[in-house]
């Protein structure tokens, strides 16, 4: 990958690294995010998951620091003075992003809204200063992770069709480890899922098919964990052996908790390479997110869209990688499922698929 694309954004600097061509880490600096990129951050901590309401909130608000600031204001602990018309405007950025969106503001709608409202005024208090432009090294654990949001040049456009459903929701910003430009070095990425005890058999398809698609140069997208996920990112790292590295496609990493979460610690070196390598781990989580169960789900949707092609290698009747490709088929993406022995219950999932 070239080195000549800018990714630089306005603000103060904070050190991490570049990969540059031969593959070394070299010196070099994370800005600081922009303003507006700072605010979805922290209107990302106020969140407990993807949530409609805030994607529609922000939709009819000016930027995401005029949405902040009315939700500071309609905070219950202000005067009355300031609380009411707060909660006037922010009421009608959400009835103007709903409009916006395509959708109506029902009776339900509204309820559904004020619930989300006290749940993120709750959050909201936790955050470690209300002066959201002081808090920029807190975002970026001192400038190690690169925050982007839908404006910056690396941003996945794809992730803009999880809003193509009233119950979902794209994410507000992504945080990064690694080189952000991964995310969009490719137009056809190909994302590979699986069970996380696969065989040696799924291990060996994961890890050749990511392979011969990073040879091709697509990206693959994977989910970090042990098994079909690890074979997968192992593979398309492979690839860059005896090869020119600006022809040979990255891998990413999505996971379901901050990226100072990241697991399983036997990966550890896998998610080192893939830094290394020019790939990149990201999330939508704010840092000291933990993994919930509930958040992989969440997590999934996320490698269904980054992805044009999702290949399935092998999982069980019950796997998350059955999950990951119900939301590909329904954003319309081509799934594949690898068959595998009929009589083996770790095949069942895919052989399924197929039949």
């Amino acid at each position: 990958m070239s080195n000549a694309t800018d990714i630089r954004q306005s603000g103060g600097t904070a050190k991490s690294v570049d990969h540059t061509d031969t593959g070394l880490a070299v010196s070099r600096t994370i800005p600081v995010p922009p303003t507006d990129t700072l605010y979805r951050a922290a209107l990302t901590f106020c969140l407990d998951g993807a949530d409609v309401m805030m994607y529609a909130t922000l939709k009819g608000a000016e930027n995401a620091e005029s949405l902040w600031h009315a939700l500071a204001q309609s905070h219950p602990s202000q005067p009355s003075e300031i609380c009411g018309p707060a909660l006037s405007r922010i009421d009608r950025m959400f009835v103007d992003g709903l409009t916006r969106w395509g959708r109506k503001a029902s009776a339900n709608a509204m309820r559904s809204f004020r619930n989300a409202l006290a749940g993120w005024h709750n959050r909201m208090m936790d955050l470690p200063s209300q002066d959201i432009i002081q808090l920029a090294d807190w975002f970026t654990m001192d400038g190690t992770q690169w925050i982007i949001g839908p404006g910056h040049p690396c941003w996945p456009s794809q992730l803009a069709d999880l809003s193509i459903r009233s119950d979902w929701a794209p994410p507000l910003c992504l945080w990064i480890k690694g080189d952000p430009r991964a995310l969009t070095s490719c137009a056809k990425p190909v994302g590979i899922v699986g069970s996380r005890d696969v065989t040696e058999y799924g291990r060996y398809v994961a890890h050749t098919v990511a392979e011969q698609a990073a040879v091709a140069g697509h990206l693959v997208v994977s989910g970090g964990a042990m098994g079909t996920d690890a074979a997968a990112h192992w593979g398309a790292l492979n690839a860059l052996h005896g090869r020119m590295p600006a022809n040979v496609g990255k891998t990413v990493a999505v996971f379901a908790g901050g990226l100072n979460h990241i697991g399983p610690m036997r990966n550890r070196t896998l998610f080192e390479r893939i830094e290394a390598q020019g790939g990149a781990l990201i999330s939508e989580l704010c840092p000291g997110t933990i993994p919930e169960a509930r958040r992989f789900l969440l997590r999934n949707r996320i490698i269904a869209a980054m992805s044009s092609t999702l290949i399935v290698t092998q999982a069980r009747l019950r796997s998350g990688a059955l999950n990951t490709a119900g939301w590909a088929c329904e954003l319309l993406r081509e799934v594949y499922a690898v068959p595998g022995d009929i009589n083996q219950p770790c095949n069942a999932g895919c052989n399924k698929m197929i039949g």
